[in-house]
């Protein structure tokens, strides 16, 4: 089997699937010993190879291998060292395959990946979003208390980026955080504060999943936020959608006046405008009817 045309801009992550379901493994060829998704890698020793190689090409392939393994949910986490050493790769393509191993390892490989933490606060910086949001999805999977001063700091640049991605990142990573040292709960309160107040609809949902996490009974910080994201709502990813229905719903049983108490009934029969002012004359009050809500 040839591993050229596994990954074309025709065939995608799915033929190359395909490709490799139908290929088995040969003692004669030498394609089969690199089958995408071969049980026999002779210990992982020929994708290690082509990741120490020289040329990028040989690396690129052996990461969409490797991606391709752990989405058949085939353990790969031997390879990290190997996987590691690229991460400073100029390739944005490889870089991206890179992050995307990181974040699915780093909490298991946590010493491996602290020594690269000064490449990945490096990759903060780097003018490509994707790469930034990566390198910030890998430090908050690096679930090691002495990094927390790290994330976030981290958080807090991500929270004022001006890329809408970044921001939303930032935001899952604020749960994270949370989750490791929840001493950090005054500061990351400021940060949901300033990311509510966004009016990208990719930010809503995930930074409301992170109040609903962090402090859900800061009701105040809702409020002059409320009107905006309902108008948001209707654009919001479907997740998010559920997660700030269900916050502004519980806003609502919470902050809005009851139609029920006695003094603020509806009167059926007014034809006087809602706003109209309250020193006009009010007519009889025996002439007033329950409001009765639909069933």
């Amino acid at each position: 089997m040839s591993t050229g045309p596994l990954y074309n801009d025709q065939g995608g992550a799915e033929t190359a699937v395909e490709a490799g379901q139908e290929s088995t493994p040969t003692s004669s060829g030498a394609g089969a010993a690199f089958g995408l998704f071969s049980t026999d890698f002779k210990k992982n020793e020929d994708l290690k190879e082509m990741l120490e190689s020289n040329k990028e090409s040989l690396k690129l392939e052996a990461m969409k291998r490797i991606v391709g393994l752990i989405a058949k949910g085939k353990n790969a986490s031997e390879l990290f060292p190997a996987v590691v050493k690229n991460v400073a790769n100029k390739n944005i393509e490889l870089k991206k395959l890179v992050y995307v191993y990181l974040v699915r390892y780093a909490e298991e490989q946590q010493d491996l990946a602290l020594l690269s933490i000064s490449t990945f606060q490096r990759a903060l910086k780097d003018p490509n979003q994707f790469i930034r949001a990566s390198a910030l999805r890998v430090l908050s999977s690096i679930r090691v208390p002495i990094i927390v001063p790290i994330m976030m700091v981290a958080i807090k640049e991500a929270a004022a980026d001006l890329s809408p991605y970044v921001r939303k990142t930032s935001a899952h990573a604020i749960q994270k955080l949370y989750s490791l040292d929840p001493d950090q709960k005054e500061q990351l309160i400021e940060v949901i504060e300033k990311l509510l107040k966004d009016k990208s609809t990719l930010v809503a949902g995930s930074v409301v999943m992170a109040f609903e996490d962090v402090c859900p009974d800061r009701i105040d910080l809702i409020h002059k936020n409320y009107r905006k994201l309902c108008n948001l709502l209707v654009d919001v990813e479907e997740w998010g959608q559920v997660v700030i229905i269900s916050m502004l719903t519980r806003y609502a049983r919470t902050q809005f006046v009851s139609p029920w108490k006695e003094g603020a009934m509806f009167d059926e029969n007014n034809d006087k405008a809602f706003y109209e002012s309250d020193s006009e004359e009010k007519k009889d009050p025996t002439e007033d009817k329950p409001y009765i809500m639909d069933p």
